[in-house]
């Protein structure tokens, strides 16, 4: 009979401390993202500062593609360990686990959020990060070439301004989604039967 009981309560030994690392990765990856709306990037379009424009989008440019070796890394590897984590509740809870029966669906909303991050991210952000980087490639070839101020450049210009406020304002839903992440992980790690 205990054998029993402790088959309907237990957990496979990596379970928890792949939940911690789940959830604690979709919290990190919600910080360093959410901060990039209302800090990082005003400090980058503020006009008010006198900054050149080929500099402020050189510095863009560089904190995108800079920020793309750590924060699409980590949700990869949340998203990894939510599929193997909903995977293993899912089987296990067809074996009668309670334990597992309870986490099921809130490590199954995680995983799906992970996966709606990165679908935003691809399919929005990532876009505007190329175009941003075209865009400081133009204006910087414009001052190496001594024309800062041509029609051209002041067409970059405008367009990146304009894709900086935009990204910004987009940045939030991405933030959103990953804050739901690490709300449903949390949840999940919490779950008794």
């Amino acid at each position: 009979m205990v054998t029993l009981a402790s088959t309907l309560t237990t957990t496979p030994w990596f379970f928890e401390p792949l939940q911690i690392f789940a959830t604690l990765g979709a919290a990190v990856n919600f910080g360093g993202s959410v901060l990039q709306s209302p800090l990082i990037m005003p400090t980058l379009t503020d006009t008010t500062v006198n900054v050149p424009i080929h500099h402020t989008a050189q510095q863009t440019s560089y904190l995108l593609h800079n920020s793309e070796h750590f924060f699409p890394p980590l949700n990869a590897l949340c998203s990894v360990s939510n599929l193997i984590l909903t995977s293993t509740a899912f089987l296990k809870s067809r074996d009668g686990n309670l334990i597992a029966e309870a986490k099921f669906p809130k490590l199954a909303a995680a995983f799906g959020l992970n996966v709606a991050t990165t679908a935003w991210a691809l399919l929005i952000q990532v876009p505007m990060n190329k175009r941003m980087s075209r865009l400081a490639e133009i204006l910087n070839e414009g001052v190496a070439a001594g024309k800062e101020r041509d029609s051209r450049q002041k067409a970059a210009e405008k367009e990146f301004r304009d894709l900086q406020v935009r990204w910004a304002r987009l940045n939030y839903g991405r933030a959103a989604i990953m804050i739901a992440s690490a709300v449903a992980s949390a949840l999940a790690l919490v779950s008794k039967p």
